[in-house]
């Protein structure tokens, strides 16, 4: 990486909080904007509440962005990306190919429960009838802009990230636990650092952190951003061992969103203090 490298700014545009600007809307859901070197990525698009309103708010052009990373097939991820069709410009939709698959969770432990449709509000042909629209579904890590880079698959390493089980595909009879194959986040190379994003980090985030540095080589990252799914965890061991992690791969700033939930953000705040922020809905940063 060399020093001629212009900032890097991360925008949060949708988020479960309303951050302190005026006119920013809150939802369950996750968006942010990646701006480096002239390039605009969107990672996510909130479920569609937020997305225009607050890009208007801060100023940004929708139309400018003409790559979309999502980084997983759930309709707080993927919602927004209705709204934007059809593109008005050639734009990449960059997602794992399991992305479409018939996504649905229950509340409740119980089977008897109904079960909800989570999966994107749009077919994989909607997507393609748009002829400005390159649909690129892919399983492994690749560059998607000089010094940004697309997860691919996310391999499960660790023994105390494991899924979701209220997370399920529908199948022809019944349904399955989704293993969330699909979920992705990015890392971008900065001029402070390797920072990673995230949209949920179903996969686990320290998983997510082995995998950027098997592919990039790094053993440090200077942020990570994004959801960590710490609200869904499911014992008190996997939280101590993902702050370990924090530790190891010497964090300066860990920025969480949407589904960390607010107990694992206070001990996440506890144990790194100024190294800690909430990544919310009109929250930036520049590296």
């Amino acid at each position: 990486m060399g020093d001629t490298m212009d900032k890097t700014r991360i925008t949060i545009l949708c988020e479960n909080r309303a951050g302190l600007t005026k006119n920013i809307v809150g939802e369950h859901g996750f968006s942010a904007l990646v701006e480096q070197d002239g390039q605009k990525i969107l990672l996510d698009t909130g479920q569609g509440l937020g997305l225009k309103p607050n890009t208007k708010t801060l100023g940004i052009d929708l139309a400018q962005i003409n790559t979309i990373v999502l980084s997983h097939g759930h309709y707080d991820h993927t919602g927004g990306l209705a709204q934007l069709l059809p593109f008005s410009q050639k734009t990449r939709v960059i997602a794992h190919p399991a992305i479409f698959g018939a996504k649905y969770s229950h509340k409740k432990e119980n089977i008897n429960q109904p079960f909800n449709y989570i999966g994107p509000p749009f077919s994989k042909d909607v997507l393609k009838a748009d002829p400005n629209c390159e649909l690129i579904l892919e399983k492994t890590f690749q560059k998607i802009s000089d010094n940004i880079f697309f997860s691919g698959q996310v391999p499960r390493v660790t023994d105390f990230e494991i899924n979701d089980k209220r997370l399920k595909l529908k199948q022809q009879k019944g349904f399955s636990e989704d293993p969330l194959f699909d979920d992705t986040s990015l890392l971008i190379e900065t001029n402070k650092g390797p920072v990673i994003l995230t949209g949920c980090a179903h996969s686990g985030i320290v998983n997510v952190m082995k995998h950027f540095e098997k592919m990039t080589g790094h053993k440090q990252f200077y942020a990570v951003i994004g959801g960590t799914h710490l609200g869904f965890l499911n014992s008190e061991d996997q939280l101590k061992k993902t702050m370990g992690a924090f530790e190891t791969y010497k964090f300066d700033l860990i920025a969480v969103s949407h589904c960390t939930g607010n107990e694992a953000s206070a001990i996440c705040y506890n144990r790194f203090k100024e190294k800690f922020a909430f990544a919310n809905a009109g929250w930036t940063m520049e590296f």
